[in-house]
């Protein structure tokens, strides 16, 4: 530049361009800003590249106004916004919340030609689907196939999502479905998040039937999908069906963490199964876990409902456990008082 200046030396756009992302990379926009300013001063024209990373730089940076600006600025001077330009403005609208604002540019993008991207299309079903307006996202996944892009899992899992948040398990499920008809293939995130949302509402066949749907895909759950759906058993006494899901889990090849483990505990521990319990127990040390708060409060639990009551086992385990350094908490002071009576809980305490 010093060269240019002296008249020694022509510099060309990608010199400018150069010095403006070494700028937005430093985070200085005023710096970048004078770069473009500068260009037009020393009569070299800014292209595309120079205004598309302020307007990406800008967006990024949630202030949406100096990127609207800057690609409005773009046309001034003759240049055609990159559907990449469009996309980085309709994103920070999206994140903003501002889904207006990312329709109408999504508008103005058509008007001027640019062909939205799949990235336009899956941040509006995205943007749709964080405000839990099913249809609005529909939409838009109609729209890509009207576009003639191809849909993927990801575009289809957005709108999956969206209808499970809203309680509308059946219609996710048949929409997941659809999406398999139409020769795209499922993967562990779809077949998931309609897993947890069925867990969640304590319809556990359905969960159930999706591990078997899953493993007809040739897809292989992960552990959080089966803490989800023992949990769900759990809350509907399904120990049976809990004790399927743990076979299933095993062998899938997975190694249960201490949360499966807690999870199948307290489902035993409802139904005082006081003896599957210290089974578990010992399963659980044999796989160099150890023992937490969670399993501790499980095998309580099932020592108190057993029939009768095992208050022997249950100081011993209690006292065992304190003195490993698992943390006496609320729920284990109440269930050690059913079992035991409040004034030999606290003999118990007083000896520790």
């Amino acid at each position: 530049l010093e060269q240019r200046a002296a008249g020694h030396a022509s510099t060309s756009a990608i010199t400018y361009n150069k010095l403006i992302k070494r700028a937005v990379k430093k985070d200085d926009m005023i710096s970048a800003e004078a770069w473009l300013k500068q260009m037009c001063t020393d009569g070299v024209k800014a292209n595309e590249v120079s205004y598309a990373t302020l307007i990406h730089s800008w967006a990024k940076r949630g202030d949406i106004t100096r990127a609207e600006v800057l690609l409005d600025t773009m046309a001034e001077v003759g240049l055609e916004p990159t559907a990449e330009c469009f996309d980085a403005i309709i994103v920070a609208c999206s994140q903003a919340g501002d889904i207006s604002g990312a329709s109408a540019w999504c508008s103005r993008m058509r008007s001027r030609g640019v062909v939205p991207s799949m990235r336009t299309y899956t941040t509006m079903i995205d943007a749709y689907s964080k405000r839990g307006d099913i249809e609005g996202a529909e939409m838009w996944l109609e729209s890509i196939e009207a576009s003639g892009l191809q849909l993927d899992v990801n575009s289809y899992t957005f709108l999956i999502e969206t209808q499970v948040k809203a309680g509308e398990l059946t219609r996710a499920h048949k929409c997941h479905k659809q999406m398999q008809v139409k020769g795209i293939q499922a993967n562990a995130q779809s077949f998931g998040v309609l897993l947890n949302g069925f867990s969640k509402a304590g319809d556990v066949d359905s969960a159930a039937g999706l591990l078997s749907e899953m493993a007809e895909a040739g897809i292989r759950a992960n552990i959080v999908a089966y803490s989800c759906l023992l949990h769900a058993c759990n809350v509907a006494r399904r120990v049976q069906l809990a004790e399927q899901v743990y076979q299933k889990l095993r062998a899938d090849g997975l190694k249960p963490n201490i949360i499966i483990y807690a999870s199948l505990a307290l489902t035993y521990a409802n139904d005082g199964l006081w003896r599957k319990v210290e089974d578990l127990l010992e399963e659980l040390t044999q796989d160099s876990l150890r023992m937490n708060s969670h399993f501790l409060f499980a095998l309580l639990v099932a020592y108190s409902k057993g029939r009768p009551k095992q208050s022997d086992r249950a100081e011993a385990a209690f006292r065992k456990a304190m003195a490993s350094g698992i943390q006496n908490n609320l729920h284990i002071r109440r269930v050690m008082k059913s079992v035991l009576g409040t004034d030999r809980y606290e003999l118990v305490l007083q000896d520790l």
